[in-house]
């Protein structure tokens, strides 16, 4: 599992020129300069210096790096090798002289902006190095009290500091003012999310190039899909990807920790994956006075942005498609209100009734397994922050990928359970999930599924439910539901029951065959080899059948089976209902489940 992402120079025969570094000697001074001293060009060349001279000096106070030199770049973006590695680092709070300096600049800042109030560069740098130094209250007073700056400016800047806050619902607001106001071509280029998608997804923009109303329904689709949590107000994955832009705005022209120009290469870098949350130094070889600058991530960053293929057929996409990647991330992003989001696998089940459709999901919050959780040092990411006080939540969404509308139900007060949700029957992509927001930490599943509608006099079987056995057996979904396990998994002796609808039936009298299989799965391949060989005995699916009446009137007629088995040895096993009506063909329902050996 992929962990941090760090930034350093690249191993590659780079030249970078850099004029004057004589005037970075300058420290970064707190004296105030009276109105009239300087003309403007001269403060806005004042601010630059100071600035230069604050991000030269820092590096020599930044913590050094405990890991060895050099090693293999996972990816090189231009003059800087990316490397994405689940390691021991974590950010630690900056040494006291950072703080200082930082202070004395943004004094020098502050009074460089009154000699120069049109001065976007100078406003960008106060807004900046307030919210790196945790001031991002501070970041929305400069950018609202704008002065002379380019309104659209403003509107971005604003737009970053309440992405900060993490009023998303505001920020997008001002984002949205920001690219309406903003030269067409960078609005543009801000709009379309070329760098943060995978080739299949650049390819599918690419091809809609022309099309720019089919392109822009691709593009709010893949933000739909790409918003972390539909439980936290407002879609901070989008608002983040303004936020980035900007903040690369704001850093080009800028001095930074790398001491490189600001380019391509780390605008890119920064629009995929945010700026940095630390950095370290490692000294360099030989007699270069030098270090070099290691930018590190989030601990916690995941690739939210869908893949190509889910913005082509988004209802076929697994839970597996749609989950928050790791392993190979294009982008990285951690939400502040959930750093440790984590795949919840819980049931996830369609019940068809005619032009409506019943979803039902089990719900509970993922323990958390990642690299840190159990580490013995402080974890500032998971920091209650302004969500301490938050009830913990759980919710269910609907969302129709046709038009973008967005269905849900939600329950305060619980991280697990079941919730039940009604919806008319089209596609749908189906997200489940807990929150605790005290303890920054969420569960989801998303999946898709194609319209599954149930038409008159055809056969339609839901999906399965696994529940615990009740005492009385439940004769309506509803009260089955209480009973439903949060996953589908058991021990080797546990007992479990099924429950399903059919719908469709109902317009005459027939007889309703129903046969249920229970085989192990994890073993197909080895036992069609050994069978082969005639090594080995296919051990039998376990197989019960019965028939029963159909339904004396249309409408959704619900089951429940409790199987009684023989004890399973710990697998991955599936379950196998199988409706067989005459004149028509049979209906199937699978559900997979896994027994684990108890603990």
């Amino acid at each position: 599992m992929m962990g941090s992402l760090a930034l350093r120079m690249a191993a590659l025969p780079v030249c970078v020129v850099v004029g004057a570094l004589w005037i970075l000697a300058s420290p970064a001074s707190g004296q105030t300069v009276q109105a009239g001293s300087v003309d403007q060009s001269d403060a806005v060349s004042s601010a630059r210096v100071a600035q230069a001279s604050f991000e030269r000096r820092r590096l020599r106070y930044l913590p050094v790096s405990l890991s060895s030199s050099g090693g293999d770049c996972d990816e090189i973006i231009g003059r800087i090798c990316t490397t994405y590695s689940e390691g021991e680092w974590y950010p630690v709070p900056e040494d006291d002289e950072i703080v200082r300096m930082r202070v004395r600049l943004l004094e020098r800042l502050d009074s460089m902006q009154a000699l120069a109030p049109q001065s976007d560069w100078i406003l960008g740098q106060r807004v900046w190095y307030r919210v790196e130094g945790g001031d991002a209250a501070g970041a929305l007073t400069v950018s609202t009290e704008c002065g002379g700056a380019h309104a659209w400016w403003c509107d971005a800047l604003r737009g970053f500091a309440l992405q900060t806050l993490g009023d998303y619902g505001a920020s997008l607001t001002a984002f949205e003012s920001a690219l309406e106001g903003m030269d067409a071509d960078q609005a543009e280029e801000w709009r379309v999310p070329r760098w943060s998608v995978d080739s299949k997804g650049r390819g599918l923009l690419d091809d809609l190039e022309e099309d720019r109303k089919a392109r822009d329904e691709v593009i709010d689709q893949l933000w739909t899909l790409a918003d972390p949590l539909y439980l936290a107000p407002g879609n901070d994955r989008l608002t983040e990807h303004y936020a980035r832009w900007t903040a690369s705005s704001m850093r080009a022209g800028a001095r930074n920790p790398f001491l490189l120009p600001w380019g391509r290469d780390l605008e890119q870098l920064t629009v995929r994956n945010g700026w940095e949350m630390g950095w370290e130094r490692r000294p360099r070889r030989g007699f270069d006075p030098d270090d070099d600058a290691i930018g590190h991530q989030h601990p916690e960053g995941r690739d939210f942005i869908p893949p190509g293929e889910a913005l082509e057929r988004p209802t076929t996409m697994t839970a597996e498609d749609l989950r928050a990647d790791r392993t190979s991330p294009r982008s990285l992003y951690a939400p502040a209100y959930a750093p440790v989001l984590l795949p919840m696998e819980g049931q996830i089940a369609i019940f068809p009734r005619g032009p409506e459709t019943v979803v039902v999901a089990t719900h509970f919050l993922p323990e958390d397994t990642t690299f840190h959780a159990e580490h013995d040092h402080p974890l500032p990411w998971m920091e209650p922050g302004p969500h301490g006080g938050e009830e913990e939540r759980v919710g269910l969404f609907v969302v129709n990928p046709e038009d973008g509308a967005v269905q849900g139900i939600e329950e305060l007060g619980r991280s697990k359970g079941t919730l039940m949700l009604q919806v008319p029957t089209t596609p749908m992509i189906i997200s489940a999930e807990s929150w605790a927001p005290a303890r920054r930490r969420a569960g989801r599943v998303r999946v898709g599924r194609p319209e599954r509608r149930a038409l008159e006099d055809l056969a339609t079987l839901s999906d399965l439910l696994l529940i615990a056995p009740s005492r009385s057996e439940p004769e309506r979904l509803e009260d089955a539901v209480l009973y439903a396990l949060p996953r589908a998994t058991l021990t080797t002796q546990e007992p479990f029951a099924i429950v399903w609808e059919v719908a469709g039936l109902g317009f005459r009298a027939e007889t309703l065959r129903f046969r249920v299989t229970v085989e192990r799965t994890d073993r197909r391949v080895i036992n069609r080899i050994g069978g082969f060989l005639g090594l080995s005995d296919r051990p039998q699916p376990i197989e019960l059948s019965w028939d029963e009446p159909a339904p004396d009137e249309p409408g959704h007629d619900f089951h429940y089976l409790s199987l009684e088995l023989p004890p399973l040895e710990p697998g991955m096993y599936e379950i196998r209902l199988v409706l067989s009506t005459a004149g028509r063909s049979d209906a199937v329902s699978l559900a997979a489940f896994e027994v684990a050996a108890p603990r």
